[in-house]
């Protein structure tokens, strides 16, 4: 809309360059924009706007929105829309704008940085704030804006132990698409999967370089720079999936190995200690921490959906 609006002005903005305009000249481009889209507002009953928070832009930040605006325009709820690292990277690299300017590890800062802030904003306005994975199902992200009150269940499993297993992951996604046509709102962790790009610094000790290509997308990474990010990959899986737990209602745990994740273990603690009910489907052997967490612990799925429905968490929409 920004360039829409150059246009209409008359003045040309490449797409690389109009982040290195100045700022009073991003500012009243963004203003004209924000008056046009107040405009609009009064004209429909709902309104998304995207946008980013910032831009991460010559290793520094560019602030994306106007507190002012944000203030007349009273948004209800604010969404961190965020995909995987890799992807991010690939559809970077394929931009003209955005070429050659970001490393793995300057992603990750913006990304992170994105949702700060927007979180910021939002607790500062006193609105919801959700983080959404990119692969979600649009009904899911549907309900989250139309039917607030729709519950939310983050969803628990021994990632570590399936990643290897193809049949465990869509013994997984079975039990997760199931949960969603129930009508809840499922936060799947693996929805943003970070950490299969360290896979590549195995067996490629001989080779500086890699080139990969992905939905006709294409790239090429240094080893070096895989290596660099693989401390703040595992650190940020870690607080995504506590805040993935914060904005749910309980937290689902679907354990189908014999073998105590600790992964899943300090997410049942981490939901224990913050106040949400933990619902666990697991055959067992159960140990004594592992029931101290559970609220309550089912021995197969039919049993958690009858549940569910007795409690009116779910309505009876599954054999």
């Amino acid at each position: 809309m920004m360039f829409d609006v150059a246009e209409k002005l008359g003045i040309e903005i490449k797409e690389n360059k109009i982040l290195d305009l100045s700022p009073s000249a991003l500012n009243f481009l963004r203003a004209t924009v924000f008056e046009h889209i107040i405009h609009e507002c009064s004209q429909y009953e709902d309104v998304v706007i995207a946008t980013h928070a910032c831009f991460r832009w010559r290793k520094f930040l560019i602030q994306a929105f106007d507190f002012n605006y944000l203030r007349e325009l009273n948004p209800d709820m604010y969404i961190t829309v965020i995909d995987s690292l890799l992807s991010i990277k690939l559809k970077l690299e394929s931009s003209k704008a955005w070429k050659g300017r970001l490393s793995l590890k300057d992603i990750l800062v913006w990304r992170d940085e994105e949702t700060i802030l927007t979180k910021s904003i939002a607790d500062f306005q006193g609105k919801p704030f959700f983080v959404v994975p990119f692969s979600t199902p649009p009904e899911s992200l549907f309900n989250l804006i139309f039917y607030p009150n729709t519950k939310k269940a983050y969803l628990s499993y021994p990632i570590t132990h399936i990643g290897i297993d193809p049949s465990k992951i869509e013994q997984k996604n079975l039990f997760r698409d199931k949960l969603r046509q129930t009508g809840l709102i499922v936060f799947d962790p693996y929805d943003i999967e970070d950490s299969n790009i360290l896979s590549f610094l195995s067996g490629n000790s001989k080779n500086d370089f890699i080139k990969l290509e992905i939905d006709k997308l294409t790239v090429s990474l240094s080893l070096d720079e895989i290596k660099e990010v693989e401390k703040d990959i595992d650190e940020q899986i870690v607080s995504r999936d506590y805040q993935l737990i914060d904005q749910s209602d309980f937290i689902i745990v679907y354990y189908f190995s014999p073998v105590m994740s600790p992964g899943v273990l300090s997410e049942m603690a981490y939901g224990f200690s913050n106040n949400k009910n933990i619902y666990v489907v697991f055959e067992g052997p159960e140990s004594p921490f592992f029931k101290y967490y559970s609220t309550r612990i089912f021995s197969n799925e039919k049993d958690l959906y009858k549940f569910f429905v007795e409690e009116g968490i779910i309505e009876n929409k599954l054999d």
